[in-house]
């Protein structure tokens, strides 16, 4: 499947009136305190991605059962449509296997909210979707709903098939693999997944031209206005740092670096929003947008041994209010329907230093801690022969500003062997009063790991830490068989 250079840079001309914003960066202050909510914004916009729906929800079935419905998106854009959004953006993976009928699932339950794109009362609400590597998937991603099948049987019921077609078919659109739309004056630019079928992880080979796309288009900037790019892979180098799982080349890193009234949002690798580091500042400002499918843990950053864990109910999204001094970006959990953390507050005009990169962000958060008094606990069992020591740490003590991240068990005898675990908490992505805040964290040591102990057993160790690093207080306990 090609593309043309005349289809590529298609829909430029709407172009030319593309808002930026005032100023070289954002600032967190605290003048901002108590601002979130107050007046009337500008624009407001719902923002979610990898909604992954599958199938249509049966009848009698839950938002919480097994077949990656579109229950809890219809519930989300309910909620977008109660606060009032001038527009919704899906920062791609509508679509779980690839397929047509998949896609049409995903316009049916967006006009059973927002009937003809607006809201009861009759206002316009934008439609701001852009396709993932599972919308663009292919034969490779359907085979699993057309078992039986061959390939050529498949391909006609895929969005691969004809991307274009299939786009304007289903939202009565035309399809351009960057498009422009203008919401209330404030300008978005949606860059489809294109040039890679399939999911490579690290480096995905990203429609690399959209550098060129920027350049031809940047003289015609305004730096009066924020403007917001989307796309479904995280930027290169920028949200959750150089490790994140499924960036792009860094193409949209370079173009958009030339414009410091930039936000930029991606999807992709499901990490939770209560990672704080989601909102990353360099040239410009690239925001991880969570998913509205399940939450995914960031085990490619390190090693963990996690107990097991359900993370479909963390299903998360967050709302944007622009208004002439500042924005507020909201997060939340849309099962639980709870807030999953501070609102970011981000004044206008921006200022220096950059205080949303990462080193700055890192001193406004304190190191979680144990609570007082806390211990640890080590047991012994055998495992097919092995010995398996099951070591268990209480939940930290809640704090928004010092909020547990994972932590690092290690395991030591004296003979200088070490060994070390990660474990993350159960509540990784949710709500510090959601239900799952207060269990206990479990990390197992086989002693073909750690060696048999000696005389003096197993000195075992766990130790709190926040997204940024930040170690709080170890608790240590000597083991003896």
């Amino acid at each position: 499947m090609n593309i043309s250079r005349r289809q590529f840079f298609i829909g430029g001309a709407a172009f030319s009136s593309l808002g930026a914003f005032a100023g070289n960066r954002f600032i967190l202050a605290a003048a901002c305190a108590g601002a979130a909510g107050a007046g009337v914004p500008l624009l407001r916009f719902g923002v979610v991605s990898d909604i992954h729906i599958r199938n249509r929800a049966k009848p009698g079935e839950t938002e919480m059962d097994g077949s990656c419905n579109e229950l809890t998106f219809i519930k989300t854009l309910r909620w977008f449509r109660d606060a009032k959004v001038d527009a919704v953006v899906v920062a791609g993976d509508m679509a779980d296997s690839g397929t047509l009928d998949q896609l049409e699932c995903v316009a049916a339950a967006w006009n059973s909210v927002f009937p003809g794109d607006r809201t009861p009362d009759g206002r316009k609400v934008e439609r701001l979707f852009v396709y993932g590597n599972h919308d663009m998937g292919g034969v490779p991603y359907a085979r699993s709903r057309f078992k039986g099948r061959s390939d050529a049987e498949i391909a006609p019921h895929t969005i691969y098939e004809s991307p274009w077609k299939a786009w304007e078919k289903t939202f009565h659109e035309s399809f351009e693999p960057v498009w422009t739309k203008e919401v209330k004056g404030y300008r978005f630019v949606g860059a489809h997944w294109w040039s890679l079928r399939g999911c490579k992880g690290r480096d995905e080979s990203f429609n690399d031209r959209i550098a060129d796309w920027y350049a031809a288009h940047k003289n015609e900037i305004d730096p009066s206005l924020p403007f917001f790019h989307i796309q479904h892979p995280h930027p290169k180098d920028t949200c959750y740092g150089s490790w994140a799982w499924g960036h792009d080349t860094g193409a949209t890193t370079k173009a958009l670096s030339a414009f410091s009234n930039a936000i930029a949002f991606s999807g992709h690798s499901h990490y939770a929003l209560t990672d704080e580091r989601s909102v990353w500042q360099g040239a410009f400002t690239s925001v991880g947008t969570g998913s509205l499918r399940y939450v995914g843990t960031p085990g490619r950053e390190f090693k963990t041994s996690n107990q097991k864990f359900d993370s479909r109910d963390c299903r998360t999204g967050m709302l944007w209010s622009v208004y002439a001094d500042r924005i507020v970006a909201e997060r939340r959990e849309f099962v639980s329907g709870l807030s999953i953390g501070e609102d970011w507050m981000l004044p206008l005009p921006s200022a220096e230093p950059r205080p949303f990169a990462f080193a700055e962000r890192a001193k406004k958060f304190r190191a979680p801690q144990f609570r007082e008094g806390a211990k640890l606990s080590v047991s012994k069992e055998n495992k097919g022969g092995d010995t398996l020591y099951v070591v268990t740490a209480p939940d930290v003590a809640p704090d928004p500003g010092g909020r547990l991240f994972r932590i690092d068990f290690t395991a030591q005898t004296n003979n200088g062997r070490k060994v070390s675990k990660n474990v993350i908490p159960d509540n990784f992505g949710h709500s510090l009063v959601h239900k799952k805040t207060g269990r206990t964290l479990v990390c197992r040591f086989t002693s073909s790991e750690i060696g048999e102990p000696d005389a003096d057993g197993i000195a075992f160790a766990a130790t709190p830490l926040n997204c940024f690093g930040a170690k709080g207080k170890a608790l240590t306990v000597m083991f003896k068989s």
